[in-house]
């Protein structure tokens, strides 16, 4: 399905592929080209249709087969929501891992604690009270 019709369909099939996520290398092999015909194709393409890297055209994909435009112009108050939304949940997360680790770290204390308490029973030939 053609979705740039201002490119060449070679081009077109090219550049959908590289915004779907596939690597150059990927790509060159798939199409049975060299990976410098795939740059240049790449290049043609970022020029023509006016975008800077492949998420930029990853986005203008998604608006021609949508229909929809999309924008990420927010504000700066919006843009400092965001940031703060961001940071609490990364702090929560480093929160919630260290509890993670910490649990870890004393079920494999008590698992050891438990193992020499075994060993030492076994050593005097006492019954196990665990």
């Amino acid at each position: 399905m053609e979705v740039f019709t201002e490119l060449t369909p070679e081009c077109d099939i090219t550049a959908q592929m590289y915004a779907a996520g596939y690597e150059k290398k990927e790509i060159a092999v798939l199409k049975h080209r060299a990976v410098s015909t795939i740059n240049n194709q790449l290049q043609t393409a970022f020029l023509i249709l006016g975008v800077r890297n492949g998420r930029e055209l990853a986005l203008k994909l998604a608006e021609r087969l949508s229909g929809i435009r999309l924008t990420l112009d927010f504000t700066p108050a919006m843009r400092s929501a965001v940031a703060c939304v961001l940071l609490i949940i990364l702090c929560l997360d480093s929160h919630f891992d260290m509890r993670r680790q910490r649990i870890r770290t004393r079920s494999n204390a008590n698992v050891e604690l438990i193992a020499r308490i075994r060993v030492r029973a076994r050593g005097r030939n006492m019954p196990l009270a665990v």
